[in-house]
């Protein structure tokens, strides 16, 4: 038995083998007998071994489960989406098998699907996994639909899934047979072909509550010149209404290093006649577009006619 070779491919797979690929690199039924009952190899599933005592890791599990299920396994749904790092928990395990072999694991939940191209399935990890866009198909009628867009908004952040390439396999999959994916598809009626999912995780979120309450379309980072000339750029703003919607999310505003820079900008943005709003993530969607209507509707400017002409005026509060 080729050990060097065997060692190489395990280091590949997370300290695994199956026995299929130990047998092609001169492994017996018998010498896999004995490096197991001697403590060299441990076997985790049935045909699948772990060779040497590296650290332990949850990636482990699938790639255990993928071996076992044969060459046409892939890692799916919550499983997927966990590797694709959208969620950090995902209960049982789950595969995807092309063909119509039936795959039967302990702790596992095996699909089946005759409708597998190779743009569905990449390697993450090591780990035999459907694509993102997959993933988010087979997820597509099995999780909320603010969920499936935050998902989204992730990937497309990330550069791992393109929103034509989606909406367009997400068509092709919605056949007999499978289940509709109708949040998934109300998520994506919200994300026309030049959406941007913002730089954060909150300003994707305030873009689609917008958008969902049909307010008026905010400017994604507007530029502004400050007074000392230089350019700043506002994360939403109504410029016709001198609106500006800063978010301060955790990623970008919870370091003490941009503490001061923010509400030094905030300060000038206010100098300069915007009137600024500013949001957290733990404020819900209904307080936010509530908030960002009513400023809208308070300065957004209006025509008046009169004996001197027309004249642009910002609107006010009507007083009982």
């Amino acid at each position: 038995m080729d050990h060097r070779a065997i060692r190489r491919i395990a280091r590949g797979q997370h300290g695994l083998i199956s026995r299929r690929q130990a047998v092609e690199f001169g492994g017996t039924r018998r010498s896999i007998q004995t490096m197991v009952a001697t403590g060299r190899w441990e076997a985790v599933r049935d045909g699948v071994y772990r060779i040497g005592a590296g650290p332990w890791t949850w990636d482990e599990q699938p790639m255990a489960a993928v071996l076992a299920a044969g060459d046409d396994a892939y890692a799916a749904f919550r499983t997927a989406a966990r590797l694709h790092e959208w969620v950090d928990r995902t209960g049982r395990l789950e595969l995807l098998t092309d063909g119509y072999r039936r795959v039967r694991l302990p702790g596992v939940l095996a699909h089946r699907t005759i409708h597998l191209l190779p743009e569905d399935v990449t390697t993450v990890r090591g780990i035999p996994t459907t694509s993102p866009t997959r993933t988010l198909i087979d997820l597509g009628a099995r999780q909320p639909e603010a969920t499936l867009g935050r998902w989204v908004d992730l990937g497309i952040q990330r550069g791992i899934v393109d929103l034509a390439d989606l909406a367009r396999r997400t068509s092709e999959l919605n056949i007999r047979g499978r289940p509709k994916p109708i949040p998934l598809m109300r998520a994506l009626r919200l994300r026309s072909g030049d959406h941007d999912p913002g730089r954060s995780a909150l300003e994707a979120r305030v873009i689609e509550a917008v958008a969902r309450r049909g307010l008026p379309e905010l400017v994604r980072q507007h530029p502004v010149i400050r007074p000392d000339g230089r350019t700043a750029f506002i994360d939403l703003a109504r410029p016709s209404a001198m609106v500006a919607v800063e978010l301060d999310g955790w990623e970008t505003h919870g370091i003490r290093s941009a503490f001061e820079p923010d509400r030094i900008r905030a300060n000038e943005l206010l100098l300069l006649g915007w009137h600024l709003l500013r949001f957290t993530w733990h404020m819900s969607n209904d307080y936010i577009c509530d908030t960002i209507d009513t400023a809208i509707q308070l300065h957004e400017p209006r025509l008046i006619s009169g004996h001197g002409g027309t004249l642009w005026v910002p609107r006010r509060p009507e007083i009982a």
